[in-house]
């Protein structure tokens, strides 16, 4: 019986709607020849199926094409379609036949056309300028759903095939594709002919191909791999740390895995116009332009998001390409490896960067922080229609999945690495589901993996685990319950008890305990009272810890000294601040925490702090003693600020260079009156001389200069932006034109995001702006609803600009407009987020209305 009809020529399949298993693709030979002055395509294909079942009809993917003709015959016999009947809601077409196919081999010869897009998926057009001329390349996006966009195709995952592609292209362009050309043809009519090697067998979402005119530059891994850079011609910006970074991650993870890299080259793209960070398709890795070409304006910062990003696609290669997903519900098992990965590589190449602590304060605090909402999600969570996936790319597959990751790789080491040999040796080619890594590793290390890691994995949210120190020297009674963002909400009878694998260090050792029931006692070895204890130490378990006031007073010497690790002095941050959020510890005691790290140095550390205390500060906006919280925010920062002044030094570390900036900018936003002065002065030297401002300082002095300015220093900026060809310059440039300090000046800000001089995958950066101004966003947004809702409805980026119009702390009702008005303008692609969103209002809302005397009453003191 049917659970569900929503569906017509899909079939049910456990929990998801698929195509009918009737017929099955063996293998596509598809011929393109794309049209870039008219923005249209031509193909041709033919698919080799299996039929495993008698029928009459055959259904398989394909949406925004018009098929001119379809046929298909065997060894014995041929037919043209009876009928081609498309049906939109399921994004199908089906063919009927007018005699029976039987069991056997046959192919399915297709002709039709579609257009090249301008909506970052399927096979699309991208703009970009080269002395003031717009030119255009062809590129693909096909993951998660729209090869079926560019050419008729069983569309999921499970449905592997090789692939045999041809492009003709125009005479003056080059065409790229998975694989390695085997010859071009001249057609002495203005075009070429491009024809590839055949692919390995693999999914649709990983088949790529770029139509333009291009360069590269060219490299070889120890193994004789083939690597190149690709960017448009006259594209400012350098390939050469992008090349190095592919050849050195490419060789690192060869040696790690112990498994060959399958084909002989990989190239990577910077394409223009791209939605997304990056895509992992096989051999054709694509990437956002600003992530992969770098000039003198980079920052170190997105030096380190490069690495990491290159780090993650090619870790796919093998995690998701070799061995794919079976289906969306398991999009973590992709998404979160190659994330813990990326960092993984990038820690191995550049060790002093010390990336993980990077990862901890943004990936892991992001997921914890999502985690636990009501309107979280497990990262293994059903999808059941192509609608639904969409919404599974976010915080919780990707981060809350690395996290899982590199708490089973802290926890088993070596058995780990060699548990993903034996999961990409035994399972290449094919397609998994989340039990066949778990049972990799658990024969590896002799472990029951799937028992330790599932509640982690099968259900959402994650521990909070209390510590109370008892009278028998060194023992501690540990007490675990689901963390939820509003501590209000009580315990459930469904909620899970999660395996916590606890690290302790002490001043005399480390001590390990796993936590496998509700309540448990632990003795710490050599442990005396008032000596500090670190539980997770290293911050590689995915749960929090309520500390006790003399568990933390016992930890504030070795915070001072600085004796306890970076990793850790910000895990107790961060505990510590989420139990305040929830209400489970008074603001009180945060802010003495925080301000107990006067000596601290680390840059990630400071992040986070600067992030919690602007998080107070801007949900107290219209409060009376805003003013004084500032001024204390200040005195905090200011030693930091003179201690590093505004030049990058010589030989400095590098958090050192990214602590600089992210002090001095927010200093800046104080209106600290040192440091604008300073901006004012740089600024003034940098209209008259670009290249005095360095790229690791530039980012502090504008956004000094327009927080504290007018809108002469905002329109200096939007000019800068218009006439630079530089995309690193560009991207830096684009973030501070809305931190404009008036309603006025914000509109303008919002009115040029949409504009033509903005691409539609970077008009989100200038949304983001404080609570003070935040009703001038949403009603812009509200009112233009219609146009900007027709741009960016398909892109996955929308879900940010909703979230950035969105006041961190409202009254009931206006969260109640909110609520109307999106139940009268639904956003699909933002569903999720729109509804993380409002739960997060309602708790930041009656967070500041428990804190708000408690916060007056400890500025005072």
């Amino acid at each position: 019986m049917c659970k569900y009809n929503d569906h017509k020529y899909l079939v049910e399949k456990v929990d998801r709607l698929v195509l009918p298993e009737n017929v099955v693709p063996i293998k596509y030979d598809l011929h393109l020849k794309p049209n870039l002055k008219e923005f249209t395509f031509k193909g041709e294909e033919t698919i080799t199926v299996q039929v495993k079942q008698p029928t009459k009809t055959i259904t398989i993917h394909s949406i925004e094409i018009e098929i001119q003709s379809a046929s298909i015959k065997s060894s014995s016999s041929s037919q043209s379609s009876k009928s081609i009947t498309f049906y939109e809601p399921e994004e199908v077409v089906i063919f009927e036949f007018e005699n029976e196919l039987s069991v056997g081999e046959y192919c399915l010869t297709l002709e039709f056309t579609g257009l090249l897009n301008d909506k970052l998926k399927g096979f699309y057009r991208s703009k970009y300028t080269v002395k003031g001329e717009d030119r255009y390349l062809a590129t693909t996006q096909f993951e998660a759903t729209d090869a079926r966009r560019s050419f008729p195709c069983f569309d999921e995952p499970a449905h592997k095939a090789v692939f045999n592609i041809t492009l003709t292209v125009s005479e003056c362009h080059t065409a790229i594709s998975n694989m390695e050309e085997k010859s071009i043809t001249s057609n002495n009519d203005g075009t070429k002919t491009y024809i590839f090697e055949q692919t390995p067998i693999m999914s649709t979402y990983l088949v790529a191909y770029i139509v333009g005119d291009l360069e590269y530059i060219e490299g070889k891994t120890k193994g004789g791999i083939r690597v190149r850079v690709y960017k448009a011609k006259g594209v400012e910006g350098e390939s050469d740390f992008a090349l190095d970074t592919g050849i050195r991650a490419m060789d690192y993870f060869i040696d790690y895995f112990n498994v060959p890299y399958p084909l002989t080259k990989c190239d990577h793209v910077a394409v223009p116009d791209f939605a997304a960070g990056a895509m992992e398709n096989w051999g054709l890795i694509t990437y956002r332009d600003v992530i992969l070409l770098t000039s003198d304006k980079t920052t170190l910062a997105t030096k380190q998001d490069i690495v990491g990003v290159i780090g993650h696609e090619l870790a796919h290669q093998w995690f998701g390409n070799l061995v794919t997903m079976e289906w969306w519900s398991q999009l973590w098992l992709n998404e979160g490896f190659a994330t813990f990965m990326g960092y993984l590589v990038t820690d191995y190449l550049y060790p002093k960067w010390n990336v993980f602590l990077e990862f901890s304060q943004s990936y892991r605090n992001s997921a914890l922080s999502l985690d636990a909402l009501e309107n979280s999600h497990a990262i293994e969570v059903p999808v059941r229609s192509s609608a639904e996936i969409s919404e599974i790319f976010d915080d919780i597959s990707y981060n809350k999945g690395s996290c899982v990751i590199q708490m089973v790789e802290s926890r088993f080491g070596e058995s780990f690495r060699k548990g993903l040999h034996h999961y990409l040796t035994k399972h290449s080619y094919k397609n998994t589901i989340t039990e066949d890594l778990w049972a990799s590793i658990s024969h590896t290390s002799g472990a029951d993996v799937d028992s330790f890691v599932r509640s982690f994995t099968k259900y959402p949210g994650y521990p909070v685990v209390s510590i109370k120190e008892t009278e028998n020297q060194g023992e501690f009674v540990l007490t675990q319950k689901k963390f939820r963002s509003d501590g209000q909400v009580q315990e459930k009878s469904d909620d899970p008890i999660w395996n916590c694998f606890i690290k302790f260090q002490t001043k005399n050792g480390p001590f390990e305990f796993t936590l496998t029931k509700k309540s448990d006692s632990v003795t710490i070895p050599n442990y005396k009272k008032g000596d500090w204890v670190k539980p997770n130490y290293g911050q590689c378990g995915y749960y929090r810890i309520a500390y006790t006031p003399e568990l933390i007073k016992a930890l504030v010497p070795v915070i001072e000294s600085l004796e306890l690790p970076a990793q850790d002095r910000l895990g107790l941050l961060s505990d510590c601040y989420y139990l305040c959020k929830n209400g489970s510890t008074p603001i009180s005691s945060y802010m003495d925490l925080v301000f107990s790290y006067h000596n601290e140095t680390d840059s990630d550390v400071w992040s986070f702090i600067i992030k919690t205390l602007d998080e107070i500060s801007e949900l107290s906006f219209d409060q009376t003693y805003k003013t004084d919280l500032e001024e204390m925010i200040r005195k905090l920062l200011k030693p930091l600020s003179q201690r590093l002044g505004f030049e990058v030094k010589s030989g400095e570390s590098s958090s050192d260079t990214l602590l600089r900036n992210k002090v001095n900018s927010y200093l800046g936003i104080l209106g600290d009156k040192e440091i604008v002065a300073e901006a004012r002065k740089r600024f003034e030297q940098f209209k008259v001389d670009q290249s005095s401002l360095p790229s690791d300082i530039r980012s502090s002095v504008l956004v000094t200069v327009v927080k504290n300015g007018s809108e002469a220093e905002q329109q200096e900026i939007i000019n800068r932006y218009l006439a630079s060809n530089d995309i690193a310059e560009k991207s830096g440039l684009l973030s501070v034109v809305c931190k404009s300090p008036s309603n006025a000046l914000v509109l303008k800000a919002l009115e040029f995001s949409v504009s033509k001089d903005v691409r539609t995958c970077e008009s989100y950066m200038l949304w983001r702006v404080g609570n003070e101004f935040k009703p001038v966003v949403w009603k812009y947004f509200t009112e233009n609803f219609k146009s900007i809702n027709e741009t960016f409805n398909q892109n996955v980026l929308f879900a940010y600009m909703i979230s950035f119009a969105l006041s961190s702390k409202m009254t009931d009702q206006q969260l109640q407009q909110v609520e109307d008005f999106f139940k009268q303008n639904p956003v699909a692609i933002a569903d999720r987020s729109i509804k993380q969103d409002l739960e997060q209002i309602r708790n930041n809302t009656k967070w500041f209305n428990s804190f708000n005397k408690d916060l007056l009453n400890w500025i005072k003191k």
